[in-house]
């Protein structure tokens, strides 16, 4: 969490600094949500059988656009060695029924418990359709490997305003 709370005052910084219009400093001051989510095999739609699970816990904001979050994994592959290759967004989806891609991130890593700090921003950022659908907690993240590329792990994802 101090990762997070750490990533999110750099980039507010950096984002206020850089925020100029003629010569004047403008503050970002828009509202900010906090985002998490419980991820297993059994929330793909169709589910899968393992005890592969992860969280998702990241920080939303609106005005600046910016997506700051954390993964963590467990238990992604057995013996049976796998490889992740992407982080995907989809919606508008409920939790029983898939969207469609909204954003995908190219990843790797062969650690089968880990965590990563990822983000979205600039030309990756939501946008204002996107962005209705994300705070309405209708997008879910999965984390794809090479022997299940359309996910190991579900989760919807829960947005809540500060």
């Amino acid at each position: 969490m101090r990762r997070i709370i750490t990533a999110f005052t750099l980039i507010a910084v950096f984002s206020i600094i850089g925020c100029t219009k003629g010569g004047t400093l403008e503050r970002i001051s828009g509202s900010q949500y906090t985002v998490t989510s419980a991820a297993s095999s059994k929330q793909l739609v169709p589910a899968i059988d393992t005890t592969s699970a992860g969280t998702f816990t990241g920080f939303y904001d609106e005005q600046s656009n910016i997506l700051t979050f954390t993964i963590t994994w467990t238990e992604l592959w057995g013996a049976n060695k796998d490889t992740i290759t992407s982080v995907n967004f989809y919606g508008p989806a409920g939790v029983t029924e898939n969207g469609v891609l909204v954003r995908s991130l190219p990843f790797v890593s062969t650690n089968n418990e880990s965590r990563v700090n990822l983000g979205l921003a600039g030309l990756n950022g939501f946008s204002v359709i996107e962005k209705k659908d994300f705070l309405a907690g209708a997008y879910y993240f999965t984390i794809n490997t090479k022997k299940y590329p359309n996910g190991i792990i579900r989760g919807q994802l829960a947005v809540k305003e500060q």
